[in-house]
């Protein structure tokens, strides 16, 4: 299994409507996307703290995959 790893959005963006992990200036972690220049949360409402960093979702388990 790979490391997950955040990235800086100084240094890349995630692809518009691609849902990640967003974090915060607040140190606060929850699911959002980018919509062109405004970071939402999943119910559409626009993130009203600074994003810092982002992360891909981790890959679902695999049924019967041992942990």
């Amino acid at each position: 299994m790979s490391a997950l790893a955040w990235t800086d959005v100084a240094a890349a963006l995630p692809d518009d409507d691609t849902l990640v992990l967003l974090a915060t200036d607040d140190r606060e972690v929850w699911p959002g996307y980018r919509d062109g220049d405004i970071w939402r949360s999943t119910d559409a409402m626009p993130v009203s703290e600074r994003v810092t960093h982002w992360m891909h979702l981790p890959p679902a388990p695999i049924a019967g995959a041992a942990a």
